[in-house]
């Protein structure tokens, strides 16, 4: 196995500590805001990550089909099943609402369909500038939920406007997030429909 399938394997696997991690968070009574520290701090370390398995196969020359597809798979099944884990627990919820998360899924699942079929058929249907954006947003806000419940339980004694701060930064982040990702999947259905009409 190259380094690169390394780097990613080594980050499914770190997604499945951190999904431990929120489940634990998640149970009564609350663990508290380490618990919520330590799950910002893993989440933050396994999304970084993401940039060096495509660096180390490029650089390396160790560009692979596994790479390729493994790749976006876990970024999907860190991001996804963090916003899943995020809406199950009452103060997440408040933030991350169900159906907000059912709505990121959706996309998630229709433009790896579209990419599936576009790529069977010989055309690059790879992530544009609009679904890296998407991503990067994804990347903010989970943390930023997380910073909530870390304020909310460890900071509001010193800062007690602080919290609250924080909640309406989350929801600004989460909201911006759904819309892009919106904007980001219509664009790749757009872009799959131009290529339909041309006959393929």
């Amino acid at each position: 196995m190259t380094l690169a399938n390394k780097i990613t394997t080594g980050r499914l696997a770190l997604a499945v500590v951190l999904f431990v991690l929120f489940d634990l968070l998640g149970r009564e009574p609350l663990p508290g805001w380490p618990l919520a520290a330590v799950c910002c701090a893993l989440f933050v370390l396994v999304t970084a990550t993401d940039a060096l398995d495509g660096y180390y196969a490029r650089k390396l020359g160790q560009v692979s089909d596994f790479g390729r597809i493994a790749d976006p798979a876990a970024d999907k099944v860190i991001i996804c099943g963090s916003f899943v884990f995020l809406s199950a627990v009452s103060w997440g919820r408040e933030i991350v609402p169900p159906w907000i998360v059912v709505t990121i899924l959706c996309r998630e699942f229709i433009v790896t369909a579209l990419r599936g079929y576009m790529e069977r058929k010989g055309h690059d249907f790879g992530a544009d500038p609009a679904g890296k954006m998407k991503m990067m947003i994804q990347c903010i806000a989970v943390p930023s939920v997380l910073c909530y419940r870390i304020a909310q339980d460890g900071l509001s004694d010193q800062w007690p406007s602080l919290p609250m701060a924080i909640r309406w930064v989350a929801i600004v982040l989460v909201w911006a997030t759904l819309l892009v990702t919106v904007w980001s999947g219509l664009r790749y259905v757009r872009k799959a429909a131009i290529h339909l009409r041309e006959g393929l």
